[in-house]
């Protein structure tokens, strides 16, 4: 059986070209994912605790409320923060 393949929608690729990505980083306990749309206009980080699974999803149109909010993240305990 052969399955069809889903092609991406124009929507997604319009965004996709214009966003960069990096590769995850760990850092206590963290699993943290960074992303810029269009030249650093908008700012997504996205944060995975290792132990739970529990996801954080934060935008930030301001470079050094992202910093500070990373910073804030890393210091949590991935293991108890709910």
């Amino acid at each position: 059986m052969q399955k069809n393949k889903i092609l991406p929608s124009a929507n997604y690729i319009k965004h996709a070209i214009k966003t960069m990505s990096w590769q995850p980083i760990i850092r206590n306990g963290w699993i943290i994912k960074f992303s810029v749309f269009e030249g650093g206009s908008s700012i997504l980080l996205l944060f995975v605790s290792n132990h739970t699974g529990h996801t954080i999803i934060r935008s930030f149109t301001d470079e050094d409320d992202a910093v500070n909010f990373i910073n804030y993240v890393v210091q949590l305990d991935p293991a108890e923060y709910i």
